[in-house]
């Protein structure tokens, strides 16, 4: 038989020229000579089905078809079928990659690095790159650099051996530049990541993928008036199939976060999800991948639930994090996010109660000698009951689930390890700062749900946490002090706001003054606190789809971060420091007094806190509680005087 009448040949030619009908066309008659298809067969026409946008065949019946000939075997083949099925295995790894299971498609292609000698060179290099790009997309920078030095002494050495063409070799140095890029600026590595960048800059030119690399470096470097530049000046379209507006908007609403612009950052990021919404709508009907391609709906949602937080809207911003939770769901830091967006959420609602024209007075009522003031006592908190199940709680912003999101993350956090992984934004390091974090808040919730028990013991764990940072450790003492007095045992509440356990505290705290994520705070009856989270980051311009041989555009911009734990990349409306914690202690330990009725030792306290805050800086607790220990030692006139000298509005 000659090649012109090799069946097999001819679906070839077809294929190569792009005539995928005539080539469909050819495989099916292989079935009629043969009976039956063979795997590589029905392999070769999923993929002509595929690429002609066939509707009948997505990414999930491909990837079917892909994997049939896997059995239940799956990882425990021998190096010798997966030599043979090499090219299969590929394309199953690249589906999985388009549809963002980067796990699946790491485990697929680290067996056929295994093998990688045997293959094909334009086959071995695809791999390698596809391995690379899915390291990087889910931020495991010790493999992706394993194989960029793979890359680097041996197949570099190949290529110099082989009759490769100058465009072909050209093109695989520039994309082992984006890649070295990207890997640098994942390891925070500035000086190699700018060497690096000045690479592709001579080899590829000013395309969108190396200035929004560019614009990536000068956002770690916090130059963010130029990376701002450079993203307005990068090309409105590439090659690829990326949707640049997509990544425009959500790059800028990065670096306006990054300023602490909230509310802009949150415009920006809203126009990111109109664009997503445009491109995946604009997607060629039935090409799945493409869809899949352009699609970051839940990077850019998360992102935006995480401004929203930032920007005082915890209910918008809960309702953004628990649909990525579905995609996100090993992420302990996502989990305490929702709960703080809870948390935020009960708490703006009781604000709205205590919205009124005075915290402390609530009316005049009568004249003259049967004039009365009539003080407020709404902003007191009313407990809530506990559900009996956290399970049968839905997915509401109330304590109750923000208790569920905690224990999820708890459970999330290892006993023993460097890191977690944090998708879709870096790995978690700190483990100790977000344990401590999300010990706080659980306390917080506890004691909102009106449970002492429940409440000690995180609030115990975190005190006694010398790795914590000290704010955590204080809020600890805080709510433990707490829990005590609702357990009616208010002389180990003392000893928990004594001034020497405070300072012990202090001096036995292993890391910096900061906190990984602000906590919801309520002290007794008089502390409050405000919910939130941090996050900062972008990491963006990263050159996607790298499996098909072409270096693809830019998708990149993630709020990837709260990688950082600087106090510097916290926002101030959200920051906790020392000197509040202690001021709030010192009240706190003034309300047991005062429930012990030991009057003399509440107003000695008292009057430590005023003689260190000036009359602006007096909370209205500090003064409702002066007033009550005034009126029950019988100074009805001193408690009247203190009122007008702090200049309440009647």
């Amino acid at each position: 038989m000659t090649g012109e009448d090799d069946p097999v040949a001819v679906a070839k030619h077809h294929f190569v020229e792009g005539r995928y009908d005539d080539c469909i066309s050819s495989l099916r008659g292989l079935a009629h000579q043969g009976g039956t298809l063979s795997p590589k067969v029905k392999h070769n026409l999923a993929i002509c089905q595929h690429l002609k946008k066939d509707p009948d065949v997505d990414l999930l019946q491909l990837l079917q078809v892909l994997t049939s000939g896997q059995g239940d075997s799956g990882d425990k083949e021998e190096d010798g079928d997966d030599v043979e099925r090499s090219v299969e295995l590929y394309n199953a790894a690249l589906v999985h990659f388009q549809m963002k299971q980067y796990g699946r498609a790491i485990s697929i292609l680290e067996r056929l690095f295994k093998v990688i000698e045997p293959l094909e060179e334009v086959l071995a290099y695809k791999v390698c790159f596809l391995l690379v790009e899915c390291y990087l997309s889910s931020y495991q920078v010790e493999g992706a650099a394993m194989v960029v030095y793979y890359l680097e002494t041996h197949i570099g050495k190949k290529s110099d051996n082989s009759s490769s063409s100058s465009s072909t070799s050209d093109h695989h140095k520039a994309r082992m530049h984006l890649y070295k890029t990207r890997l640098y600026a994942q390891q925070n590595c500035l000086k190699a990541c700018k060497r690096e960048i000045k690479n592709v800059l001579s080899v590829s030119g000013t395309t969108a993928s190396s200035l929004y690399l560019k614009s990536e470096f000068e956002y770690l470097r916090s130059n963010f008036k130029k990376s701002s530049k450079l993203l307005n000046s990068s090309p409105k379209s590439c090659p690829s199939k990326e949707h640049i507006p997509t990544l425009y908007y959500n790059n800028f609403a990065c670096i306006h976060f990054r300023l602490h612009k909230f509310h802009l950052s949150v415009y920006y990021m809203s126009k990111a999800l109109e664009e997503n919404a445009k491109a995946v709508k604009a997607a060629p009907s039935g090409h799945h991948s493409a869809a899949y391609t352009v699609n970051h709906y839940y990077q850019i949602l998360y992102n935006y639930g995480i401004m929203l937080l930032h920007a005082g809207k915890p209910r918008a911003a809960f309702e953004c994090l628990t649909k990525t939770c579905t995609v996100y769901a090993n992420n302990p830091r996502l989990w305490l996010r929702i709960a703080e967006s809870a948390i935020g959420t009960v708490k703006e609602e009781e604000e709205d109660i205590v919205s009124s024209k005075s915290m402390t007075v609530k009316a005049i009522v009568g004249s003259g000698m049967y004039r009365k003031t009539i003080l407020n006592t709404r902003f007191q908190r009313k407990f809530s009951c506990a559900s009996a199940d956290l399970l049968q709680e839905g997915a509401q912003p109330t304590l109750t689930f923000a208790a569920l999101c905690l224990k999820s993350a708890l459970r999330l956090l290892p006993a023993q390890a460097k890191s977690v992984p944090g998708l879709p934004s870096c790995p978690i390091k700190n483990i100790d700062r977000l344990r401590a974090s999300i010990l706080c808040n659980l306390a917080y919730v506890w004691l909102g749900l009106g449970d002492p028990y429940q409440a000690l013991l995180p609030a115990q764990e975190v005190a006694n946490q010398r790795t914590a940072p000290i704010t955590c450790r204080l809020l600890g003492n805080l709510y433990m002090a707490e829990a005590l007095i609702m357990l009616n045992r208010s002389s180990d509440a003392i000893n928990c706001l004594s001034p020497d356990t405070i300072e012990m505290v202090k001096q036995t705290t292993e890391l910096p003054n900061s906190a990984s994520g602000t906590t919801g705070g309520k002290a007794s009856s008089s502390a409050s606190g405000t919910a939130g989270g941090k996050t900062s980051g972008m990491a963006g311009g990263k050159a996607s789809g790298a499996a098909g041989g072409k270096v693809s555009g830019p998708a990149g911009g993630k709020v990837s971060g709260e990688e950082s734990d600087t106090t510097s990349d916290r926002p101030a409306p959200l920051q906790l420091t020392v000197e509040e914690l202690q001021s709030t202690t010192l009240l706190n330990s003034v309300a047991v007094f005062c429930m012990r009725r030991d009057f003399n030792k509440a107003k000695r306290i008292l009057g430590q806190y005023f003689s260190t805050h000036p009359d602006k800086e007096v909370s209205y607790q500090a003064t409702m509680l002066l007033v009550y220990v005034e009126l029950k030692q019988g100074n009805t006139h001193a408690a009247l005087s203190i009122l007008k000298q702090q200049q309440i509005q009647f």
